[in-house]
C-alpha cells in the first residue's frame, strides 16, 4: 500500500478518554475534521464513523472483539476511512446521526453507534449500533457487515447517491412541525398521563419492559402533576411504587451511592454498571422532591446515596464534577460491585450479617458461588421484623454494614473515571444539589452547588459565549444549547435556594446570549448550535424528550418564568414562541415532549412569585412558605445588601415581602400573617 492509501491511527493527543482508549486500537482512527472527509473522497472510501463515550458498556465490548482485532482492523483501514467521536463532546453530531439510523432502519439508535458515510455529503447509507464480531443467527456479523458496506459503496454508487438524496429530504420534512390541530391553550396534561399510564409497568414498577430506564423526565412530570393534586390516585401509587423499586434494587448501588445507568431485566436488580453525572443530577431532582412530598425516608436515602456518589467519585479539584464512571474494572464489567457471599460474611458482623440476609437474600445466592451484586429484595422494617429487632436498630446495623461493605470494595482498583468537565451535565448535578438543599435543609448542598455553578462560569463563561467543557488547554468549540439552557435552569434554581447577585446577572447574560445566538427569530424556536457554529448536514431544534428533558422544552420554561420575575417581555415572548412552534408536535405525541407541556403550564398558570427583602430575619417565613405552599409558588429571599434585582423588589425595605401575580404585585407585607393571606388569594382553589 502507498504511502498516500496508507492511514494510522490519529488520535493521539485527543483530549476525550473516550478517543484516547483507541490509541491504541490497530484502526486507523481519525479524529472528526475537514481533513479526514477530504482524504476519504481522494481515496474514494465511505467513511465509518463510530460515536461512543468512555463508560458504554457496549461501546468497550465492540473496542475488545471487533476493534482491536487485526482482521477486522485491515479490513476497516483497507476499505474505510475510520472516524471516532465521543458522543459526550459532540452531541451535535451525535443527535444528527441517531436521527439518520432511526431513518434508515426504523429502530431507535444508541452506542456504539456504527454509521457508513458518504464522504462527499456526509450523509449515512448505512446504519447499526453494536454490532457483534461474529455472526448469529438472524444477525451479521461485523466483519460480514463491513464487506457489505464497502462492496455497497463501490458497487452501487448510483443506488447510494438516491438512499443519500431520499435521507437528505427525510432531514428537510423533520425541520417542518406538525400543524397544530388546537390552541396553545389546550389541556395536553390529561393526554400525556394517560400514554404514559398506557405504558406503566404495574408489576415492577417504570414503563415498558427491559431493558428498563429510569426516565427522570417522566418521573418529574408525574411529580409535579402530584405536588398540584392534579395526578390520579392510580397513577399516584405506580409512581411512589416505582420510586420505591427503584431506591431498593440493584439500578441504584447501595453502597456507594449513585444510580447505575439502566436495568438489563425488568426487576430492576441487574443493572449495566456505567454511571452518569447527567443521570444521577436529575434522579438527585427527583428523589429529593419525592422525599419531600411524602417524607418517605428511602426516598431520602436515595437522594443522599447520589450525593455520597458524586461528592468522593466525582468532584473535581475545581468544585465541579466529573462525566462518568465505566462498567469495567480490568476488563470485568461489574467486578468492582460484586463479591462472593463468603466474603460478605466475613466482613459483616453476625448481627449485620443477618439483617443483610434478611434484607438482600444472601443465603440463597451463596449456594449458586457467584458473585453478588446486592439487590434488595425485603424493605427494611420488614426485614428488621424477621429477625426481632426495632427499625432504629436495624437502621443502626445497615448503615455499619454498609460503611464495612464499601470499604471492602474500596480495597479495589476503582472504576474508570472519565475526567471531562461538561456544563451541560454539571448544570444538571448543580441544579439536584440546589433541589436538595431547598426542599430537604442541608447546607451542605447548597454550597455544593453553587460551587459547581461558580466553577462552570468562572471558567467557561468568558466575553459573552459559553463553552461546553472544562480542559487544560481550554475549550475552543462554542457551547450548545444544552449548555446554555440547563445552567439558566440551575441559576434560576439557585436564586431560590440562596440569592446571588453573580447569579442573577449570569442569568440574565446567558438568556440574552441564548436568544442572539440559538433563536430561529421567523419560526420559533431554537437550535442546538449556534449560528456561527460548524456547518454541518442538519441543524435541529430539538423538542423531544430523551433520557435528558427537552432543551426547547426547559428553555421555554426558564424563558417564561425569568420574563415574568424581571419584567421581561422579550423572554416571555421567545419563551411562548418555542411553544407555538412546537405546538403541533406536543398535540401528536404528548408523552414524548412532557418538558414543553411543563413550559406550556407554566405560561398558562403561572405560579404565584412571592420577593423578600431579608433583614436577617425571614428564615421562618421562607420555612413557613415551603411548609404551606410547597411547589405552588416561586420565593426569592434578596439580601439587604444586594443591588442587583428585580424591579419590584427593589422598592421593598428590609423585612418587607409582596406577591406579583398576574402581571400585577400587591403591596408590601411586614407580617408573616398578611403574606401568607395574600398568596392564598393568588393560588384562589388551584392546588
Amino acid at each position: 500500500m502507498s504511502s498516500m492509501t496508507q492511514l494510522s491511527n490519529a488520535l493521539t493527543g485527543e483530549s476525550s478518554l473516550y478517543l484516547q482508549m483507541s490509541q491504541q486500537q490497530p484502526v486507523a482512527w481519525q479524529p472528526w475534521s475537514d481533513e479526514a472527509f477530504q482524504r476519504a473522497r481522494r481515496l474514494q472510501r465511505p467513511v465509518l464513523l463510530s460515536i461512543g463515550y468512555s463508560a458504554c458498556y457496549w461501546c468497550q465490548v465492540m473496542a475488545q472483539d471487533s476493534y482491536s482485532d487485526e482482521i477486522i482492523a485491515s479490513l476497516i483501514n483497507a476499505e474505510f476511512v475510520p472516524i471516532k467521536v465521543d458522543r459526550e463532546e459532540r452531541p451535535d453530531l451525535d443527535e444528527i446521526y441517531q436521527l439518520g439510523h432511526q431513518m434508515l432502519t426504523g429502530r431507535s439508535g444508541g452506542w456504539p453507534l456504527t454509521m457508513f458515510l458518504c464522504p462527499e455529503t456526509r450523509l449515512p447509507f448505512m446504519a447499526a449500533t453494536y454490532i457483534a464480531r461474529d455472526g448469529q443467527p438472524g444477525q451479521m456479523g461485523f466483519e460480514d457487515l463491513l464487506a457489505r458496506g464497502a462492496a455497497y459503496y463501490q458497487t452501487q454508487r448510483q443506488e447510494v447517491d438516491q438512499l443519500c438524496q431520499q435521507l437528505a429530504s427525510g432531514f428537510a420534512q423533520l425541520q417542518q412541525m406538525p400543524a397544530p390541530r388546537g390552541p396553545l391553550q389546550q389541556d395536553l396534561q390529561g393526554e400525556a398521563l394517560a400514554t404514559l399510564r398506557a405504558s406503566a409497568d404495574l408489576q415492577e414498577g417504570g414503563f415498558d419492559t427491559e431493558p428498563k430506564f429510569p426516565l427522570p423526565v417522566n418521573l418529574l412530570f408525574l411529580l409535579q402533576a402530584f405536588q398540584r393534586g392534579e395526578l390520579p390516585d392510580d397513577d399516584v401509587r405506580h409512581l411512589l411504587f416505582t420510586l420505591k423499586r427503584m431506591a431498593e434494587r440493584g439500578i441504584n448501588d447501595r453502597m456507594s451511592g449513585g444510580f447505575f445507568r439502566y436495568s438489563k431485566d425488568r426487576s430492576w436488580h441487574e443493572p449495566h454498571f456505567e454511571k452518569m453525572l447527567c443521570d444521577n443530577g436529575l434522579l438527585l431532582e427527583v428523589y429529593a422532591r419525592a422525599a419531600s412530598l411524602t417524607g418517605d425516608g428511602l426516598f431520602h436515602s436515595a437522594a443522599k446515596g447520589i450525593v455520597r456518589w458524586m461528592k468522593r467519585y466525582m468532584h473535581s479539584p475545581q468544585g465541579a464534577y466529573f462525566s462518568s464512571m465505566s462498567a469495567f474494572t480490568n476488563g470485568s464489567e461489574g467486578a468492582y460491585y460484586r463479591h462472593p457471599v463468603a466474603a460478605i460474611r466475613a466482613c459483616l458482623s453476625g448481627d449485620e450479617f443477618e439483617l443483610f440476609d434478611s434484607m438482600f437474600g444472601l443465603q440463597a445466592l451463596a449456594d449458586s458461588g457467584v458473585e453478588v451484586h446486592l439487590s434488595q429484595r425485603e424493605d427494611l422494617s420488614a426485614a428488621a421484623r424477621q429477625v426481632g429487632l426495632s427499625r432504629e436498630r436495624a437502621l443502626q446495623l445497615y448503615r455499619s454494614g454498609r460503611d464495612k461493605l464499601e470499604a471492602l470494595r474500596g480495597e479495589r482498583e476503582w472504576p474508570m473515571v472519565d475526567v471531562k468537565i461538561l456544563t451541560s451535565w454539571n448544570a444538571l448535578a448543580a441544579k439536584g444539589l440546589l433541589v436538595m438543599a431547598r426542599k430537604l435543609g442541608d447546607a451542605r448542598d447548597l454550597l455544593a452547588g453553587q460551587q459547581a455553578l461558580d466553577a462552570i462560569c468562572d471558567n467557561l463563561w468568558r466575553d459573552g459565549r459559553l463553552y461546553p467543557l472544562l480542559q487544560e488547554e481550554g475549550s475552543t468549540r462554542p457551547a450548545f444549547l444544552d449548555d446554555y439552557v440547563y445552567l439558566m435552569d440551575a441559576l434560576l434554581e439557585s436564586l431560590q435556594t440562596r440569592w446571588r447577585e453573580r447569579d442573577y446577572q449570569r442569568l440574565l447574560a446567558l438568556a440574552d446570549a441564548v436568544l442572539q445566538l440559538h433563536e430561529d427569530p421567523e419560526q420559533g424556536g431554537l437550535y442546538f448550535t449556534a449560528n456561527d457554529a460548524e456547518a454541518l448536514i442538519l441543524r435541529t431544534k430539538p423538542c423531544i424528550d430523551s433520557s435528558l428533558p427537552s432543551v426547547n422544552g426547559v428553555a421555554a420554561r426558564v424563558l417564561i418564568r425569568l420574563g415574568r420575575l424581571v419584567s421581561e417581555t422579550r423572554y416571555l415572548h421567545s419563551g411562548e414562541r418555542i411553544l407555538r412552534y412546537a405546538l403541533g408536535a406536543m398535540q401528536s405525541s404528548p408523552e414524548l415532549h412532557l418538558s414543553l407541556i411543563a413550559a406550556q403550564q407554566e405560561l398558562l398558570s403561572p405560579r404565584p412569585c412571592v420577593l423578600m427583602r431579608d433583614n436577617g430575619e425571614l428564615a421562618a417565613w421562607v420555612e413557613g412558605l415551603r411548609r404551606n405552599f410547597g411547589g405552588r409558588i416561586h420565593s426569592y429571599r434578596i439580601g439587604v445588601d444586594c443591588t442587583r434585582m428585580p424591579a419590584q423588589a427593589a422598592n421593598l425595605q428590609p423585612g418587607e415581602a409582596r406577591v406579583c401575580f398576574a402581571g400585577r404585585c400587591q403591596p408590601p407585607q411586614t407580617t408573616r400573617l398578611r403574606l401568607f393571606e395574600q398568596i392564598a388569594v393568588a393560588l384562589g382553589d388551584r392546588r
